[in-house]
């Protein structure tokens, strides 16, 4: 028998966000889900921010590729408040759950979701790492 456990935190003990880890992931904590099925049921008790989230995992397509503007997203999940949907994307970066390719063009984390086996999710959580890089760099750069 299975003894339950607390569901993790992505907030660390100072209260910073983790990241999320592609690294972390193996056969061990991998679980099949039926996304058709899960996410009308996740609907129901999502908020606004989850929803977000819940969107992106359901839209990404077989290479965990997202292409939505903010319109999209605040209509799709009625969202009223398009502040909401930029602090909300603001914290999927932070978290590295989701990287921003260019404008409208998201990449989702593999270790969140994969359609694929352990080659594909390696090949995209190399692309992701890579996609994440240029956006450090980028902020940076920026912030200069």
């Amino acid at each position: 028998m299975k003894i339950p456990r607390e569901i993790p935190s992505m907030r660390r003990t100072d209260n910073s966000l983790k990241e999320v880890m592609t690294n972390l992931c193996n056969q061990k904590n991998f679980r099949r889900i039926f996304l058709n099925q899960t996410i009308p049921v996740l609907r129901l008790f999502a908020n606004q921010p989850t929803m977000v989230l819940l969107y992106f995992i359901y839209n990404a397509d077989t290479n965990n590729m997202i292409y939505c503007t903010y319109e999209d997203i605040m209509q799709d999940c009625s969202i009223g408040n398009k502040r909401t949907v930029a602090n909300t994307l603001k914290t999927l970066q932070e978290t590295r759950a989701i990287v921003k390719i260019s404008k409208s063009h998201y990449m989702l984390n593999p270790a969140l979701m994969l359609q694929g086996n352990n080659e594909k999710f390696g090949l995209l959580a190399f692309e992701f790492n890579d996609y994440i890089s240029l956006y450090e760099k980028e902020k940076r750069y920026v912030s200069k």
